[in-house]
């Protein structure tokens, strides 16, 4: 049983090891221009061992999708459920979400920007089911936004608007950081922290009732004081 167990985590280990690097690379060269060769000459490693864990570029691709979506769900969920009020909720959730795109930059950024457009000219419909799996991930996870956004919309806290709405600009406040943001070898934490506030504290502006907070008053959404 535990040679099985450390067998299971070998081969974990080794397809993460492979995501991220093949993630890195579709960051940066887009997926058309990176091969499987490109991908094992990353690692370090023959193509074969690459093929040994994956069928094909685009298995890869969707391991990434997967894995993000897995990631940021893991790390929100719990937040989302706890019995703080809506609106601390949405901020610590919105932090989350914003930490694990930068601590995961390069799969995240394949995730939130998608090459469903490389896939289909490459192949067409031959991934749409999968895609459809995908997509279900990213409205799972985006239902946990809502669900919390609406609390707090009839709670008066937030704007009285479909909570569904009001995702979808929430998001692209804080997944533009991947279109953006490039780390820097020297970067300090504090440094990630002055974007994660900035970024945060303008999502949640434009999402509560009167703006600020909608008493004139200080906002409980305050993380990073």
């Amino acid at each position: 049983m535990a040679r099985l167990q450390a067998s299971s985590e070998q081969t974990s280990a080794a397809k993460d090891e492979i995501i991220q690097a093949a993630a890195e690379l579709f960051m940066d060269l887009g997926y058309t221009a990176t091969s499987i060769d490109a991908i094992a000459e990353k690692l370090g490693a023959t193509k074969g061992r690459v093929y040994h864990y994956f069928d094909s570029k685009a298995e890869i691709f969707f391991a990434i999708q997967r894995t993000a979506m897995e990631r940021l769900a893991a790390t929100v969920e719990p937040i989302a459920r706890s019995g703080e009020t809506a609106e601390m909720r949405l901020c610590k959730m919105a932090d989350a979400h914003l930490s694990r795109l930068l601590g995961d930059l390069a799969i995240q950024k394949v995730a939130v920007q998608g090459l469903e457009r490389y896939l289909f000219e490459a192949s067409g419909y031959r991934y749409v089911h999968t895609l459809r799996d995908i997509n279900k991930l990213r409205d799972d996870y985006e239902e946990l936004f809502a669900e919390v956004i609406d609390e707090g919309s009839r709670k008066g806290v937030f704007v009285d608007l479909p909570p569904r709405l009001l995702t979808k600009p929430f998001f692209g406040t804080l997944n533009w950081v991947t279109v953006w943001y490039r780390p820097r070898k020297l970067q300090d934490p504090q440094s990630i922290s002055v974007i994660r506030e900035a970024l945060v504290s303008f999502a949640m502006r434009g999402i509560r009732r009167g703006g600020a907070d909608g008493n004139g008053d200080k906002s409980e959404c305050a993380l990073f004081e």
